[in-house]
Order: structure tokens, then sequence, then C-alpha cells
């Protein structure tokens, strides 16, 4: 009768159920993980006559024909609509439709678990997954029963993805560059490719490292090296002043009992070296790192940008050609045969150089003690130009009801140029005795690594001359830049001796002094973060373009104006975007 009576009784729905997609969550002191990838890449159905070979669509967008006045290209209106339905390239200029696909566009996770704690890390192929498509893939994880807050989702910045911003479309007629097809793709990518790996965990054996660009050959000659650019530092070429690059190279392996389960590579650097002379999709550099690792190491490689702002670029450096092996193609004399030009070559050498600069980093098996993540959010508020204008004419993939226009968002009713505020976050993950800091948006590495202690941070005249610091006007000896220069494009000079000199301060190429990162936090982020190695987490679960240092951030500058050396400014949400990411991380020091 008992049991009878037992096999009657439903089961107690408030049971806890096991650990979502099967997850191994064990409390043995043993690594877990697991990895997974899905292809995202649009399918291109119609395409233009680029008949000027500018790689850019100068056509009409109702005009299939091109034969309307001012209506210069002709495009193959497949579906008959007649309207040009263009899958845009994010990146450089706009209206510049994919006319095919040279390599994959990937959504790649990495889930990761210790004794019970877990996170996923997902990096997308695009130039920024906005926050509200990480919520919409949040909450569909946490449906499974997944913590949403475990989630870390990292865009590459590619500039030769599809559009998932929607910026880089036709700007002149308003349209949108970005399609609610392949964004809304990214979310379900997210989540799938996040609950694959999450069922395929096996036990593994981490090892972790950091290593940097020192040969010779990736730096200039005042920094010790024999680039044939004296500007070029650890193979970047930074082109805002001041020059601090972030050309350290994170790499963690984690390796099972049959072999590579995951690689997971931390770079900095635009991935825009194959330049915007093509129309071609394409996931720039981090596509190679993946595939040249998967092809040497075995798993799924996963890349995550680091430090993008200031601008970090491999773009213009002179590197070392290799062949298809990875080895250095030399001259007869035995000296590198040096690639400059911006194109899939230097695409595939520059990926090369990331993914054996991460295999010489992997020198540390010391056992993980922790796997964790912590969020300080805040509100970010749109109140640059650029920004504000895309909000406003709808350009944007964040429909009105994701941006915050009440009075939590700091400014909002008050400061008229004000027009509301985005959701974004500081985050400390912990991977063993690896930490990243990640941040929603394109970090200046001087927040993350320091200003150097120069003499030229506080006076920019002795920048003049030294290849170290790549800009500056003489004119502007003596101008305060905060007081001054801040808020405009020209004023009169003084203290000029140079007969080159016209009297006037180009306040487009002069900048705070003394140069600093915040004038409210004294820290750097890797100064508040624990742990044995330090890298930045760029584009993390949102996007709010570039992440510039307060004191340095010129309020003149917008895409209605010139930009000079601060263009940066042009692509940014907000003036106090850098003081509220470093707050962000006080609160979590704390």
């Amino acid at each position: 009768m008992l049991l009878a009576l037992l096999l009657a009784c439903p089961p107690d729905e408030t049971e806890p159920q096991g650990p979502p997609y099967g997850m191994i969550l064990r409390d043995d002191g043993i690594v877990y993980a697991g990895a997974a990838r899905v292809d995202i890449t649009p399918t291109i159905t119609e395409t233009y006559e680029d008949l000027n070979g500018n790689n850019q669509f100068d056509g009409c967008y109702t005009d299939p024909s091109g034969t309307r006045g001012g209506c210069d290209e002709p495009y193959d209106d497949a579906n008959g609509d007649n309207h040009f339905d263009g899958t845009w390239i994010a990146g450089f200029q706009t209206k510049r439709a994919a006319q095919g696909v040279h390599d994959p566009l990937t959504v790649t996770a990495v889930v990761m678990s210790l004794d019970g704690e877990y996170v996923a890390i997902a990096g997308v192929d695009v130039i920024g997954v906005l926050e509200n498509r990480v919520r919409d893939a949040r909450d569909l994880l946490e449906a499974d029963g997944f913590d949403r807050d475990r989630l870390v989702v990292s865009s590459s910045h590619a500039h030769s993805s599809a559009d998932s911003v929607g910026i880089w479309g036709i700007d002149e007629d308003l349209i949108s560059g970005a399609h609610e097809e392949f964004t809304s793709s990214i979310t379900a990518a997210i989540h799938e490719t996040v609950s694959a790996a999450a069922s395929e965990m096996v036990a593994v054996s981490p090892t972790v490292g950091i290593s940097s660009f020192d040969d010779p050959e990736f730096n200039g000659a005042p920094f010790g090296g024999t680039n044939p650019d004296a500007s070029v530092v650890q193979g970047i070429n930074d082109i805002r002043d001041p020059l601090i690059p972030a050309g350290e190279v994170l790499a963690i392996a984690l390796d099972g009992d049959e072999g590579r389960v995951a690689t997971i590579v931390n770079a900095s650097g635009h991935p825009e070296v194959s330049g915007s002379d093509h129309s071609q999709l394409s996931a720039d550099y981090p596509g190679v790192v993946r595939d040249y690792i998967d092809g040497s190491a075995g798993g799924t490689t996963l890349f995550v940008s680091g430090a993008l702002g200031g601008m970090q670029s491999a773009l213009g450096a002179p590197i070392p050609a290799v062949d298809a092996s990875g080895a250095r193609v030399l001259d007869e004399n035995g000296d590198p045969t040096w690639l400059t030009e911006s194109n899939f070559d230097f695409v595939y050498a520059w990926g090369v150089h990331i993914a054996q600069a991460a295999e010489r980093a992997l020198t540390d098996t010391q056992a993980w003690d922790q796997i964790s993540v912590k969020h300080s959010e805040y509100l970010i508020p749109v109140d640059n130009t650029s920004f504000k204008l895309a909000f406003q004419i709808g350009l944007l993939d964040t429909p009105d009801e994701y941006v915050d226009q009440s009075s939590d968002c700091p400014g909002y009713g008050t400061n008229p140029d004000n027009f509301g505020c985005v959701p974004g976050a500081s985050s400390v993950l912990r991977l063993g005795p690896v930490t990243f800091g990640a941040v929603p948006g394109e970090l200046f590495p001087e927040l993350f690594y320091g200003v150097p202690d120069e003499p030229a941070m506080a006076d920019s005249t002795l920048r003049q001359g030294d290849k170290r610091w790549v800009q500056g006007d003489p004119d502007c000896a003596g101008i305060d830049w905060g007081s001054e220069c801040v808020d405009t494009d020209e004023v009169d000079g003084n203290g000029c001796t140079d007969s080159g000199c016209d009297g006037k301060c180009d306040c487009l190429n002069h900048h705070a002094e003394p140069y600093r990162a915040s004038d409210e936090h004294p820290r750097t982020i890797a100064e508040m973060l624990p742990g044995t190695y330090k890298a930045p987490l760029g584009i993390t679960n949102a996007y709010c373009g570039y992440i510039v240092p307060t004191p340095d951030f010129s309020t003149y500058v917008s895409v209605l104006t010139d930009d000079g050396d601060h263009y940066e400014e042009t692509n940014s949400c907000s003036q106090s975007f850098g003081d509220l990411v470093l707050g962000g991380f006080a609160d979590l020091a704390e």
C-alpha cells in the first residue's frame, strides 16, 4: 500500500533540479571545462556593381538599375522589393556592403567550473554586442537555470564583420546597418554555444601565462628594436598621443585526458588589419589566431579582446612576413621580409604572431584556487553628440525601452545634452591566478596599466622630435587643456619659439597636461585587481564606444566636427565613461 501511495504522488516540483545542461559542479578541487563554436555568418542575398572600385555602395537603395540621377551603381534586387538589402560591414566608412565572405564570423564559448562555482565566457566576431542583446541571452540562459550573472560576453571588434550596432549603413538616408535577423542570431548563438559547452564539460588541467612582443623586429629604434617604423612598439602603432601600448598576450590552455579542450587568448589591438579596401566579411586576425591554435594544439580556441583604445592597432605597422607553416619569411641576407599593406596576407601574419605569442605564454601550471565573477553596475549617460544622434534617429540596435530616461540616470533632465543612460558594468573575472578586468567598451590602456612616469607626461614640449610621443602642437606650449582647449578647436598660442609656428594652438592635437587617467580615481585597474596575471577584457556585456580618460576628453569633438588626435571622442557615449569604469573597479576592490 505504501508503495502504491508513493507511486501515486507526483514528485515535488520545488525540489532542486540538477545543474543546467548537465554541467559538472563538483566540490572536489578539479577544474572542469567545455567549449563550443557556432557560425553566425549572415547570408549575403544582394550585392551591387562597384563601378568605381571604392568598396562603397554609391547607388540609391530604391533604384536597382542605378539609372536615376545621382544613383550611380546598380544592385541585384534578388527579392524584388525595390530596396537594397545589403549586408553592411562595420568599421571604417559607412555604405560598405559585403560582396562575399572571406572567412566565417562565429560565437565561441568556454564554460568552466571549480568547487561548484562556474562561469561562461563567450567571444563574438562583431564590432560590439549591445547590452540589450546580452540581456536577452542572459534571459534565455536564466530560463534554463543558468545564473545570468555568470555569463561574460566579449566582442572582438572585428572591422570586417557584419554591422551589429547600426551606424554603418547608409548614413545620409538614415538606413541602419544592423539587420534584426543577424543581431537576434547573435543572442541565439550565445545561448546555443554556452549550453553546448556546458554539456561537454570534462576535467582539465590549466596552464596559463603572459608574453610580450620583446623581439626586436616588433619594436622601433627608440624602443631598442629594428622595426623600420620608429614609433612601433610591441607590434602596435599607437596613433593617439601619448604612446602607451598594450602589447601583452595572455593565454589559458585547458587540457583534458584526451587532449586540448580549449585555449583562451586575450590580446589588444584593433581587428582591422585587413583594411577597408575590400568588401569581404571576415573575423580579421582573431579568426587566424583560432585556426592556428586549433590546428596546432587541438580543441576550441576562444579569442577575447583586450585594451583597444588610444588607439591600439597593428594597422600600418611593419610586421615580419610568415609562410603557410607560420615560419618567418627571410630575404637573401637572412633579414625579415616586411609586410606593411593592409590586406589578408597581413591579417594572416599578424594572427600567427599573436597565436605564437600565446603559445609561448603557456608556462604556469599551478593549481587553481577559484573561479568567480563579480560585477559593479552603473548607468552610462549618453551625452556625446555621435551616440546621442544615433539613438535619436533610431540607427542603433537598441529599442527605446532599453534606454533609462529616469532620475536614476545621472544628468537626465538637468543636462540638455543627456539623451538618457544605458547600462554597463565593470567586472572582475577570476580564473585561478588569472584576473580579467572587464569593461563595456574600448578601453584606453592607460586606464588599465597606468601612465608612465616620464617628464613628457607633464610637458608636451618634451615630446617634440621624440618618436615615443607621436603628436603635439608646439603652439600649445603653456596652454592649459582643461580651461582653454577642452571645448574648442583652436585658441591663441603662446610660448612658441619655432619659426614654423603660426601662433594658434591646435586644440585637437593638444592633450591634458600633466597627462593622467583620472582626477577622481588614483589607482589603475591593474592595481585594483587581485591575482598573478592581470589582463583587460574589452567590450564586455555591452558596447558604448571608447573609454577615454576623463581629463583628456574633448567635449568639442563629434561626428559634426574635425577631430585631430581626439578621434575616439566621436565614438564614445560620455565624457564620464572613464571615471565610471574606474569607479566600478574601486567599488569591487573594496
